[in-house]
């Protein structure tokens, strides 16, 4: 004999069958939508801190877009941007897949009224950066709404605060003399090497920049020009400039000072390595020449030997 709650038994496990066979599809296709939107959500946002970081680095060096421009520091930014995007799931535009550096725009920057100037760009302007990229949604449906890829923008704005405008610091005085007729020394501290270098030759200057070469990546602390003067001072075009870093120190002209006075003008310079008096006689003596060349570069770890 056959029990009756067999055959129920039976029919609603196939009716349950039935039914999650058929709100499968729906299931799946809320789940798609579901991590669809987080990824664009966070596409989104990554978007955002991207143009954020390009902006504030364009605020910081508007002088590498002014004139001619500063292909250095334009490489900087556009790695920068090209390292952001990469780390999201947009592509960049035009459907070119990775971001290269042809992708990145270039800043552009407002004047303090709004409107869009052209350089010098000065305190109170605002550096813009849009940057643009597609995304690729994983369900057809949702792409067959709102268009598949989806291109998303974000823009951002930074105020301009460091740099150089012609040469002259950013937010510098103004001076009510006559302009200058000769080059203007630009700030190199706070600029790595290379950059450094390539601002000396953009402000027009002939002589030689101390290193030559090396130290490319280390940062500029401290910069001496012959003949002396001071950033945004007027110097002849064929003037030199040695400038130091955390690794680069300048050695001091030691020759004319006490062998005593000596060591402390050497260390303050920033040097680590040994001072040593040549034969010291019993009384303090005037140094009249020293090991390392003063006003050269050198390792900050070398040894000085001073003599009489």
């Amino acid at each position: 004999m056959k029990l009756p709650w067999r055959r129920t038994t039976s029919a609603s496990r196939g009716q349950a069958m039935v039914e999650f066979a058929l709100i499968l599809p729906l299931l799946l296709l809320v789940l798609l939508l579901a991590i669809d939107f987080g990824r664009v959500f966070f596409g989104w946002v990554a978007l955002n801190n991207a143009s954020r970081i390009a902006a504030s680095e364009a605020g910081f060096h508007p002088e590498a877009w002014e004139g001619t421009g500063n292909a250095f520091l334009q490489d900087i930014y556009q790695q920068q941007v090209v390292d952001d995007m990469n780390a999201i799931n947009c592509e960049a535009p035009g459907g070119s897949g990775a971001w290269t550096k042809a992708d990145v725009p270039d800043p552009v920057f407002k004047d303090v009224a709004g409107t869009f100037s052209t350089d010098p760009y000065e305190v109170g302007d605002h550096a813009q950066v849009r940057l643009p990229c597609n995304f690729t949604f994983l369900t057809p449906l949702v792409g067959g709404i709102v268009g598949d890829p989806l291109t998303i923008v974000a823009t951002s704005e930074f105020p301009v605060k460091g740099g150089e405008i012609n040469g002259i610091p950013i937010g510098g005085s103004t001076s009510s003399t006559a302009p200058c007729s000769d080059k203007i020394v630009p700030t190199l501290v706070g600029q790595p090497v290379q950059a450094a270098r390539a601002a000396w030759t953009s402000a027009g200057f002939t002589g030689s920049f101390s290193p030559a070469s090396g130290y490319d990546l280390e940062t500029v602390t401290t910069q001496v020009t012959s003949p002396a003067s001071s950033p945004g001072g007027c110097l002849v075009a064929s003037a030199t400039v040695t400038v130091a870093t955390q690794t680069a120190c300048i050695v001091p002209q030691l020759v004319g000072l006490k062998s005593s006075a000596g060591s402390s003008t050497y260390f303050a310079a920033g040097f680590t390595g040994s001072y040593t008096i040549d034969r010291p006689p019993n009384n303090d003596y005037t140094i009249a020449s020293q090991s390392l060349v003063g006003g050269q570069v050198y390792l900050c770890n070398s040894n000085m030997t001073v003599y009489k």
